[in-house]
């Protein structure tokens, strides 16, 4: 019976706590495999802000070689925190550049064909360029964050299924509340893990973070479209500005498939800006967390398992003590006899 009830006990604690331990791992599993932009309704709710760090450099610069493991250590230690966007110049020579590097960096006051790579912005704090080390990134870092930020709330749906798709695109909407300005609303989509062929013809950096890939500038007082990389694929739907001081916006991008990016690897970005072109708000699409179904809460299941096992390591105790008791009983029995 003892061995029963051990059995019994350790059946029924494996029970429990197997479904909250399957609930942890569906999460990590779905979180990996879904955090790009290929998965329908990735996003929803308010999303944490976020730190933007827009960075000009090049796949032919030497000292941004210097400077990338760099950045990509500081960026990877801060997750959910910062957000790197690596703006490669439309130069016709690093084949990452496009018309997003040109647009933001005059935005940030730079001009393009004089830049010094690579350059770094951090929120809103002054760029910092050349052999840039972790303690001029932390600096910015702290105080970029120390500035209070509004919320921003996102929802992205992809409206057919990517992998399904025999067109040249797939439709990604966008629909996200931000708080009402008189600047601008910016979009932009960022690759990770983009792979150079034969790097030791550049610099010798063969995976590229945070490629700024495509991009769009909205008015934020007339909802007019004012800049779209690449043109045409940014379809603005819905702009509302409403009376709790915020503004919905409705986008639409049309993901291009057949261009060798990887939807996977790919994150959303927003920064709202005022009239004076500084953050007021940014966020970034986060990690998906997918939560098993479950008539038990997490809490309940832990508290049922604590004590079930609580119950088998105390139960070999008390039934050392019972043996302990009958031995005794049949002690006193026996020299009763004699």
């Amino acid at each position: 019976m003892h061995k029963n009830h051990l059995m019994a006990l350790l059946m029924a604690t494996t029970l429990l706590i197997l479904p909250f331990n399957t609930l942890i791992t569906t999460a990590s599993e779905e979180s990996a495999r879904c955090e790009g932009l290929s998965c329908t309704n990735s996003w929803s709710g308010s999303v944490d802000q976020v730190v933007i760090l827009r960075e000009s450099t090049a796949i032919w610069c030497e000292v941004c070689a210097e400077v990338d493991p760099v950045v990509s250590e500081f960026v990877e230690g801060r997750p959910g925190q910062v957000t790197r966007i690596a703006l490669h110049p439309d130069d016709g020579v690093d084949f990452l550049g496009n018309r997003v590097a040109t647009q933001q960096s005059w935005k940030m006051g730079q001009n393009p064909i004089e830049s010094e790579y690579p350059t770094i912005w951090i929120g809103n704090q002054k760029s910092i360029s050349g052999l840039i080390d972790r303690n001029a990134l932390h600096r910015g870092f702290l105080s970029a964050a120390g500035s209070n930020q509004q919320e921003i709330s996102i929802n992205t749906h992809n409206r057919t299924n990517f992998e399904d798709l025999n067109d040249e695109f797939w439709s990604l909407e966008i629909q996200t509340y931000l708080p009402t300005t008189s600047g601008t609303y910016t979009f932009i989509i960022t690759e990770d893990q983009v792979e150079i062929e034969k790097p030791e013809l550049y610099n010798g950096i063969k995976l590229h973070d945070g490629v700024a890939r495509s991009g769009a500038v909205i008015n934020s007082s007339s909802g007019e479209l004012l800049f779209s990389e690449p043109l045409d694929t940014w379809l603005l739907g819905n702009f509302s500005i409403l009376n709790d001081g915020r503004t919905f916006v409705n986008l639409t991008y049309q993901f291009p498939i057949n261009e060798g990016i990887d939807v996977d690897n790919s994150k959303l970005s927003i920064i709202a800006e005022d009239s004076e072109g500084v953050a007021i708000a940014s966020a970034t699409t986060p990690r998906v967390v997918v939560m098993s179904d479950s008539a038990l809460s997490p809490t309940a299941k832990i508290s049922l398992s604590l004590l079930l096992i609580g119950l088998l390591l105390a139960s070999p105790l008390m039934n050392t003590k019972k043996i302990s008791k009958n031995d005794g009983n049949e002690k006193l029995a026996a020299e009763s006899e004699e």
